[in-house]
């Protein structure tokens, strides 16, 4: 096979390795849109929350609401940090949806019904990681601030599984319209055969 016209024109191994990361892409799509893992992200919304609430509490009622500090407790250090690294879960997930879904999925004037809240979403939760990571003192509690607007996010979510759902439910309301019809066309069948005989 050494003659140049005996040679295959697509390279299979291309192929093959377009396959797999399609699949790949797949893959990540579905385990994203998974209704798990959509109560997972719930829970790490309402863990973050809880933490930064607890940090801006701490705040309040220490004497001249200095923020936390080399002095303040080991135990706010270590919500601080569980803080942070839900925030960047959140960062890994952002880009992680733009190579599963595509460009469509942030693109506003696109078919994707909540593209704006992806982006809306998308920009709280870049800020918030840049705030956290270069704020210190007092500026950091601006940070703080905008982890309780991704409180949102809860709204999103059970949006997105409540039209899951309306989804779920249309597709079973064709489905037992289809199984009807062909229940009446058995009926009749059946019937056709009892008049016969």
């Amino acid at each position: 096979m050494s003659d140049p016209e005996q040679q295959p024109l697509l390279d299979e191994n291309a192929t093959d390795r377009r396959n797999t990361v399609t699949l790949m892409r797949e893959r990540v799509g579905k385990v994203l849109e998974n209704v798990w893992f959509h109560r997972f992200v719930i829970a790490l919304i309402i863990t973050d929350a809880t933490c930064v609430l607890i940090d801006l509490a701490y705040t309040l009622m220490t004497p001249g609401c200095r923020p936390p500090g080399p002095e303040s407790p080991r135990w706010l250090e270590v919500l601080a940090t569980l803080s942070l690294c839900i925030t960047v879960f959140f960062v890994v997930e952002i880009p992680l949806a733009l190579w599963a879904f595509g460009f469509e999925y942030y693109n506003p004037f696109g078919e994707t019904t909540h593209a704006i809240l992806h982006d809306f979403d998308a920009t709280i939760i870049i800020t918030t990681f840049v705030l956290e990571v270069v704020l210190k003192g007092k500026e950091r509690e601006l940070s703080g601030l905008l982890v309780v607007l991704r409180l949102w996010r809860l709204i999103k979510l059970v949006g997105g599984v409540t039209v899951g759902a309306g989804e779920m439910s249309e597709e079973d309301a064709e489905e037992l319209a289809e199984n009807k019809k062909l229940v009446e066309e058995l009926r009749a069948e059946c019937k056709g055969y009892t008049h016969t005989e």
